[in-house]
């Protein structure tokens, strides 16, 4: 399918440019086959010979009738053939096919140049010597097969390359009403130049830049390809329509290169500076992230530092309202009730003290933890969680598991936050998808564990059967500071990837295979080395 379209873009492309031509060969004005033959050179490489060298015998062939023997633009055709792929070729390696840089217009423009220098030389070369031209015609002619060729692969080929990005062209042209006056402006500037106060020295061409320098600052590349092809054909349809000699022509020719080349390194330079402005922006947005981290971090420093001592005599007094309680013979309810505050006060003093020593020294003490164990821990610590948002917590845990090595205060903090935003999900939708009223059989999470893809690693995961995510909140899901919860600090799941890749795993986050979401993030094995110390 590609090569007829191609075939087909070549021979229409050569049908409607075939205008005060230099005998009936393809030296025109304006030759837009030649952008298009050095587009998908670029694109291609060397394996555009063979399409290139066949669309030029069959425009030859269908288009024209052929002046000289049939072995002539055999020949000819497949110098150029061979230029055009071989250019191509160089230019594929040295720049970037969507023309990101100015240094890629440059190279686009000053290689193709050059290299249409020596395909025109032996192109007008071999004509010459088959007698279409006399030898004193030789240097005028080349000077109109460049010139043609040049303007064509300008205009052109910058639209083939970069059309392949239709959604940024879309994007340069964002109301039909703007394109509506830039269009009635290059008219304008036309009808200036050609209609009836145009003179015979054709003094206002130069308006037309104005409108084509507008397009190409407002619009980047973008605007400058579509700005320089749409000035083009309009030139080219005042000519055929005013009958402008074709003695003229070399003139135009001229003015049209200059326009060409003049508005397309402007186009560049716009794109690419708008480019290092948004790379800019994202560099203040994530330094600005990071500051709020920092300040985050000390805050957190600040916050351990002033809980410590009432968090410590709250378990002072719990230490001995259970003693008391003992000794006076209180309720067993009453001593469990205790036993349950003085161990929930003692997590929490040691949650603190774990997260002072990772803000301040970024690393904590790590040993052997049992799997089972660990998420036992974590479903009893779950449980007034569970049954505030009436979900049920399951487990899937295999049993073959080795020890891993870590700190068990933080992996229990980066397990519950996991369990707490999946109970929440579930609840209010609040990972961002569409509120969702779950039915009891939906309001489930399961805590799994087994063994991971890489070696030497163990997965911890949390699945839940809420509404899963919403694509816009997918895409920054572990940012800090984003959320969609309206009390929320967004530091929930940042904290848990901190956490982890702190004991040097990952945490990736996907939909479930029958709804829902799955957290999952991996933890080293414990290792030992000969001495039996750990590694």
């Amino acid at each position: 399918m590609f090569i007829p379209a191609y075939l087909a873009a070549h021979m229409f492309l050569d049908w409607i440019s075939f205008i005060h031509a230099v005998s009936p060969i393809n030296i025109t004005p304006w030759n837009p086959p030649a952008g298009l033959m050095m587009g998908m050179s670029v694109l291609l490489g060397i394996r555009a010979v063979p399409l290139i060298w066949l669309a030029l015998m069959a425009a030859d062939l269908i288009v024209r009738d052929l002046p000289v023997a049939l072995w002539t633009p055999l020949v000819a055709n497949g110098v150029a053939a061979v230029g055009y792929g071989g250019a191509g070729g160089l230019l594929r390696r040295a720049i970037d096919p969507g023309l990101s840089r100015l240094r890629d217009i440059v190279l686009l423009l000053g290689g193709s140049a050059a290299a249409v220098l020596g395909i025109g030389l032996c192109f007008i070369a071999l004509h010459t010597a088959a007698g279409l031209f006399e030898w004193r015609n030789f240097p005028e002619v080349l000077l109109r097969y460049w010139t043609g060729e040049v303007i064509g692969i300008a205009v052109l080929t910058p639209m083939v390359l970069i059309g392949r990005h239709m959604p940024a062209l879309r994007r340069s042209w964002r109301g039909a009403a703007e394109a509506l006056v830039w269009g009635a402006l290059i008219g304008f500037t036309l009808w200036l130049d050609f209609g009836p106060l145009a003179s015979s020295q054709y003094e206002h061409f130069y308006l037309l830049f104005l409108p084509a320098i507008g397009i190409a600052v407002r619009h980047g590349l973008g605007g400058a390809v579509l700005a320089s092809v749409a000035t083009q054909i309009g030139l080219i349809a005042a000519i055929q329509a005013t009958g402008v000699d074709t003695a003229r022509m070399a003139h135009f020719q001229l003015l049209m290169l200059t326009l060409a080349v003049t508005i397309l390194p402007l186009g560049a330079v716009v794109s690419e500076r708008r480019r290092a402005e948004d790379r800019l922006r994202m560099r203040q947005s994530d330094l600005a992230h990071a500051s709020r981290l920092i300040e985050a971090g000390e805050m957190a420093a600040a916050l351990a530092h002033e809980l410590n001592q009432p968090l410590a005599a709250a378990m002072g007094y719990a230490r001995a309202a259970r003693k008391v309680a003992r000794i006076e013979g209180a309720s067993p309810r009453l001593t469990e009730i205790l036993d349950k505050t003085v161990t929930q006060a003692e997590r929490a003093d040691r949650v603190i003290r774990s997260l002072r020593d990772f803000v301040r020294k970024g690393a904590s003490d790590r040993t052997p933890l049992p799997v089972p164990t660990l998420i036992a821990d974590c479903l009893t610590l779950a449980g007034p969680l569970a049954s505030r948002h009436a979900v049920e917590i399951a487990t899937e845990i295999d049993p073959a598991l080795p020890p891993i090595d870590g700190n068990a205060v933080q992996l229990q903090q980066a397990i519950l936050n996991l369990v707490r935003n999946a109970a929440e999900a579930m609840g209010d939708g609040a990972t961002g998808a569409a509120p969702v009223q779950p039915t009891s059989d939906r309001r489930r999470i399961v805590l799994f564990a087994g063994a991971a893809p890489q070696p030497g690693f163990v997965a911890i995961g949390v699945r839940d059967s809420g509404p899963g995510l919403a694509e816009v909140v997918e895409r920054n899901l572990f940012a800090p500071f984003v959320t969609t919860k309206p009390t929320g600090m967004g530091l929930g799941l940042s904290i848990v990837r901190t956490i982890v890749e702190g004991h040097g795993g990952s945490l990736t986050a996907r939909s479930g295979t029958d709804g829902g979401t799955v957290f999952q993030f991996t933890i080293p094995v414990h290792t030992t080395d000969k001495d039996g110390e750990p590694a």
